[in-house]
């Protein structure tokens, strides 16, 4: 039977993973790889396998779930990063001179229209 720090510390594993979520799918459906250090993530990467092999050694529940949804998120935005490197979506594309910089919503594009 489960503690209440451990469903706690189970949840906060989940929470974890949900937190990669936008990253993947940002990087998988737009295949933009802009502003992804792939250094910092493949650090991140042998950091969790190190951590997650102690939590193994040790038969820590909550740290290996949770170690081995960073590993595999993690893994996943590295391969995705270096498959993707050097692209970049619209949203993440230099702003062109004359333009507006970054995106601009249907508003303010009336707006600029309207006072410009």
């Amino acid at each position: 039977m489960l503690t209440a720090t451990e469903i706690a510390g189970f949840a906060g594993a989940g929470l974890a993973g949900a937190a990669y979520v936008p990253q993947i799918s940002h990087l998988v459906r737009a295949r933009c790889s802009a502003g992804i250090s792939r250094l910092a993530f493949v650090v991140w990467l042998l950091a969790s396998l190190l951590t997650t092999t102690r939590a193994i050694a040790i038969h820590a529940g909550v740290f290996i779930a949770l170690g081995g949804i960073q590993i595999a998120a993690t893994a996943l935005i590295t391969l995705c990063a270096t498959r993707y490197k050097d692209t970049s979506c619209p949203i993440h594309l230099p702003a062109q001179p004359g333009h507006a910089s970054g995106p601009c919503s249907d508003f303010q594009v009336t707006y600029l229209k309207e006072t410009t």
